[in-house]
């Protein structure tokens, strides 16, 4: 008797706030503690007030279309990934159905360079928006909740971030500047021709 009880989203068992009685201060600063829920759903009504709330300048986001099977199947999963790590205070996820966003899912999709009609989850920096995405090779074989729980590890340990993406870019780079440097030999080597002729 007496209890009071703190439900997350998407939790079956709820957070009993410890000791009693409880004062009002008490009380507040338990949900104030524990106002981010470990897996929350982006809603048109509040979906900046969530996007601000990153944790480190990072959000682990996951696209799944409620209403697809492998979106469903996947959201199951990762339901099951909230309740188990429901008492890590560094994770949280923000769920995105690109049903209720359909004018974004073309942004969202050249921002992030994914495929929208599958389920995809991934790390993006808030302040750039670079992200890094797990690598789901076949949507008819989605992740279970261990592989799933063991790249979110990866991420909170920074074995997995935005940064790997920007070596990838700068390798692109200096690929291109290679090739400029080919390019420039070549034209040299043509010109070197024609004075001999001459």
């Amino acid at each position: 008797m007496n209890e009071v009880n703190f439900y997350e989203p998407f939790m079956e068992e709820p957070i009993t706030i410890p000791d009693k009685p409880h004062s009002e201060e008490e009380l507040v600063e338990f949900i104030q503690t524990h106002r981010r829920a470990t897996l929350r759903k982006l809603r048109p009504e509040d979906m900046y007030e969530t996007w601000e709330d990153d944790l480190d300048g990072i959000h682990i986001v996951a696209f799944a279309e409620e209403e697809d099977p492998d979106g469903y199947e996947f959201l199951q999963v990762l339901k099951e990934v909230a309740q188990q790590n429901t008492e890590n205070p560094d994770l949280s996820i923000i769920w995105i159905d690109p049903d209720n966003f359909p004018l974004l899912v073309p942004y969202w999709e050249k921002t992030f360079h994914i495929d929208l009609h599958r389920p995809q989850i991934g790390v993006v920096n808030v302040s750039d928006a670079d992200s890094v995405w797990m690598d789901i090779k076949d949507p008819e074989d989605l992740p279970s909740p261990d592989e799933l729980e063991q790249w979110i590890e990866d991420v909170l340990s920074g074995k997995v971030n935005t940064e790997d993406d920007d070596d990838d870019d700068e390798d692109d780079d200096d690929d291109g500047e290679d090739d400029d440097d080919d390019d420039d030999d070549e034209d040299d080597d043509e010109d070197d021709d024609e004075d001999d002729d001459d």
